[in-house]
């Protein structure tokens, strides 16, 4: 009786260490989905490239410096603005958008006027010299007509004397006709310089007073307003940066702020250098806004840089990328910051493996696999891949079963 209850302890001890192995080689051999290893199964796969961008108006209304102070005969290169509307905000046509403090303008024009006003007195002392000069000369000429005059009474009268008397009448007639000769072309020469000097002091008058007419148009337009109706979009300035108030507006970049028409909207992204090869015109993508979080929106490429530039935030150069969205609706606004996944391939019933399983030995590739309580060290040669999973062109089967993590070189079968 003792032995047979001591038989049964036995059995029933033996029976439950089975089971523990059982388990254990289970454990071991399969694993579990949400563990340390995966399965490998057969799946789709979206190829995309991930990039931020902004919302814009595919068209707008550009709001620029006034051309009225552009003008570069004003010397001033830039402008400070006093006062700027706030982004975002929506105006009517005549709105108001900025004020461009006119201090640096105003003392140009001072300094034109001041020109002016010495250019003026310069004409009316070349007018007033004028009249006392040719007065002078037309003197000149009636007193050498006069003389001929008389020269020419001495030459009749010399008939009666002898020849010398005659020669010597008729060389003094000559002389005095030589004389208002000169007188004439002196006469003229005077007249010709003093009307190119008057000329040239009318013309700085008049070139003057055109350039105080448009310093006086370009005060006038220091006040910017609103062409149209629209959500504003502020400018930026040759640093990036939103102009503001106090930031100052070059002539070169004349942009102040823009009205988007939101009917048609785009999205401008930067995408590096390494992977814009992989885009193509027509590409589909997925577009999420951050302020609408719950809507997906749809687009297309519609323009690819043709070179890349430096641009801050990014290690390597990229190249500007436009996406047209397909679908608008009243909640997008302009500026809103938005994620976008360009769309380049899509696999269907593909060998798909985790990421995480997928491990790197210079140029190859390779995963662990768990065969039979054992791990091997397997090279895989690997396709497209998303934010978490990858193609297997080669070396993995269905069913296959891949580590998510590195094993200690102890446990790898050599």
């Amino acid at each position: 009786m003792i032995l047979m209850k001591q038989n049964k302890k036995i059995l029933f001890i033996a029976a439950a260490a089975t089971l523990i192995v059982t388990i254990a080689v289970i454990t071991l051999t399969t694993g579990t989905e949400s563990g340390n290893s995966k399965t490998i199964r057969r799946g789709n796969l979206v190829a995309a490239i991930n990039g931020r961008g902004e919302v814009q108006g595919e068209k707008s209304v550009r709001i620029e410096l006034p051309e009225a102070v552009q003008d570069n005969q004003f010397r001033v290169w830039g402008y400070k603005i006093t006062d700027i509307i706030q982004e975002g905000k929506k105006v009517k046509k005549g709105d108001f958008i900025v004020q461009l403090d006119p201090s640096e303008l105003m003392n140009n024009m001072r300094e034109q006027m001041t020109r002016k006003e010495k250019v003026d007195a310069d004409l009316k002392n070349a007018v007033i010299d004028s009249t006392v000069t040719l007065t002078a000369k037309r003197e000149d000429i009636l007193n050498a007509k006069l003389e001929l005059q008389y020269k020419q009474i001495d030459l009749d009268m010399s008939q009666f004397e002898s020849g010398a008397e005659q020669r010597k009448a008729m060389m003094a007639y000559q002389k005095a006709q030589i004389q208002l000769d000169k007188s004439k072309r002196d006469y003229l020469l005077a007249q010709n310089r003093l009307k190119i000097r008057i000329s040239r002091y009318e013309s700085n008058a008049y070139q003057l007073q055109q350039l105080i007419n448009r310093f006086q148009q370009a005060l006038a337009a220091m006040r910017i307003s609103s062409p149209g109706e629209g959500i504003v979009m502020i400018g930026e300035d040759f640093m990036g940066k939103k102009l503001s108030k106090d930031s100052r507006i070059s002539t070169w970049m004349p942009l102040l702020a823009t009205l988007p028409d939101m009917s048609s909207a785009i999205v401008e992204t930067y995408i590096k250098e390494i992977e814009i090869t992989k885009i193509n015109l027509g590409d589909s993508a997925s577009i999420v806004v951050d302020a609408i979080p719950n809507k997906t929106f749809t687009g297309k490429v519609i323009k690819i840089a043709n070179m890349g530039e430096e641009k801050s935030g990014f290690d390597m150069k990229v190249f500007r990328v436009i996406i047209r969205f397909d679908h608008v609706d009243g909640d997008l606004k302009p500026g809103m910051t938005c994620n976008n996944d360009i769309i380049f391939a899509n696999y269907g019933n593909q060998l798909l493996a985790p990421l995480k399983a997928i491990f790197s030995k210079g140029d190859n590739r390779y995963v662990y696999l768990k065969r039979s309580g054992e791990v091997v060290e397997q090279a895989v040669e690997l396709g497209a891949e998303d934010d978490q999973n990858v193609v297997v062109i080669k070396g993995l089967s269905e069913g296959d079963r891949v580590l998510l993590y590195q094993p200690d070189s102890t446990e790898i079968k050599s």
